[in-house]
């Protein structure tokens, strides 16, 4: 239950990333120079400033120069805003600094419009939205109280709002923001998205399951839709229905490569093999695989002893390798070598492994796990003394050493040498004491007297 709850964590925050690119990657009324020719504004007239006939004009040569070269633009509309001009002119440039992605002159921008005109709605929820993108969550509220007091406040103020306090935590206010932005604006299904997401970090799995499958009738081509439900199931421990919600995400074509390889991630913890391989092949079929998906996948095969399935995957994770080794971190470099000697190992292909282990050591030799492996090769050969000399270099090293003097006194067991076995047997459990090694204990004890 802990697992599924740390996955749909980690999942939200990648749909919190989404959902934030709706309501950010555009500033409220980003065109604020294109000026209605009849004078009138889509807000309150109390929420917004006065444009005189020439500013108007400078609006609208802005923004013709925006479309082809924005740092122009930039330029000229900063050159004309005074500190007795218009704040629409502040929120011209600030819009068009946020579109260039400087946060910080964007929120510089805003909050000189706020100063000229306090009551200027869209600055305020312009600049509500620039402090999200920086992290400054905490001032968000302080920013758009006066708009929410003022009683004018639309959903959108609402949505940001909801959005500010669940990234921080504050889950109820959270609630409440998005229930309020849906009570305005009921079919929005970012809004609806964004309270599912309360519900879900509440735990409130079925409530959130109910508000979800109404959304994907609605719009079932919303992938995150699918995978938030899928995640609901996971967290309420029904892997089955978890599979068909991705499953439907992949028959509409929507699912990513990241959807596909959890479903084969979720066939996998099922023991459907076949299912499994076939959804990861899929996923990573592209151009550019990722490849510490990949190697994650081959490692799961290899966990559960499916060496063939995992030998398919490996051979793609080679090629990725191989075309691209510059890009190949010393971690990916070790964790490949150590999977295709698993591999090996599994598929019974001794040579091959000892190979690789003994490739992981020449890189690194106080690779205890490699150390401990190779130990369990030599003694699978029968090899008794090449893998003592391998259990005491594992034993010599941090973290390690318990397991591999348990190692060297199975050996010793195997040797008939029972007095030595129960010395390292007792120096492993005055390190890591352990139920297991403590019943061998005595049972080789037993055989000394």
């Amino acid at each position: 239950m802990r697992s599924s709850k740390r996955k749909i964590r980690t999942f939200l925050l990648v749909v919190n990333c989404v959902l934030l690119l709706c309501y950010v990657a555009c500033p409220v009324g980003s065109r604020a120079w294109a000026i209605p020719e009849d004078g009138g504004h889509p807000h309150s007239p109390a929420q917004e400033p006065i444009v005189s006939s020439q500013e108007a004009k400078l609006l609208r040569q802005v923004a013709q120069l925006a479309d082809t070269d924005p740092e122009a633009a930039i330029k000229l509309l900063a050159s004309k805003v005074t500190p007795q001009s218009s704040a629409a002119l502040d929120l011209a440039l600030g819009n068009l600094e946020f579109q260039q992605g400087r946060l910080e002159e964007a929120e510089e921008a805003y909050r000189a419009a706020l100063k000229k005109f306090p009551a200027f709605a869209r600055a305020r929820m312009n600049l509500a939205q620039v402090l999200i993108r920086q992290e400054k969550l905490s001032h968000v509220t302080e920013v758009l109280r006066p708009v929410l007091i003022s009683g004018q406040a639309g959903p959108e103020a609402f949505t940001l709002l909801g959005y500010a306090f669940l990234l921080q935590g504050q889950l109820l206010p959270a609630e409440t923001a998005y229930r309020q932005a849906l009570l305005l604006k009921p079919d929005d299904v970012n809004t609806s998205l964004g309270l599912a997401k309360c519900l879900l970090e509440q735990e409130r799995y079925h409530e959130a399951i109910r508000l979800l499958e109404g959304l994907v009738e609605r719009e079932p081509q919303r992938s995150q839709l699918w995978l938030l439900l899928a995640n609901a199931y996971l967290a309420l421990e029904k892997p089955r229905q978890a599979i068909v919600k991705l499953e439907c995400a992949r028959r509409l074509g929507i699912a990513s490569a990241e959807v596909l390889a959890t479903l084969g991630d979720l066939y996998l913890n099922c023991r459907q093999a076949a299912e499994a391989l076939a959804a990861y092949k899929e996923a990573f079929a592209g151009d550019e695989p990722p490849l510490d998906r990949l190697l994650r996948s081959v490692q799961g095969f290899l966990m559960l002893r499916m060496p063939a399935e995992a030998d398919s995957l490996l051979r793609q994770a080679r090629k990725v390798a191989q075309e691209s080794p510059s890009s190949l971190s010393p971690d990916q470099h070790r964790k490949l070598l150590r999977l295709e000697a698993q591999q090996a190992y599994l598929s019974g292909d001794r040579k091959a492994a000892l190979m690789a282990y003994k490739r992981l050591l020449e890189e690194d030799p106080l690779d205890g796990d490699a150390l401990i492996a190779l130990g369990d090769l030599y003694r699978e050969a029968d090899e008794l003394e090449e893998a003592i000399i391998a259990y005491e270099r594992a034993a010599r090293i941090s973290g390690k050493e318990a397991q591999a003097l348990v190692r060297q006194a199975q050996v010793e067991v195997e040797r008939e040498r029972y007095a030595r076995a129960v010395e390292l047997l007792e120096a492993a459990q005055a390190i890591d004491p352990r139920p297991n090694v403590a019943r061998y204990l005595d049972q080789v004890r037993e055989l000394v007297r």
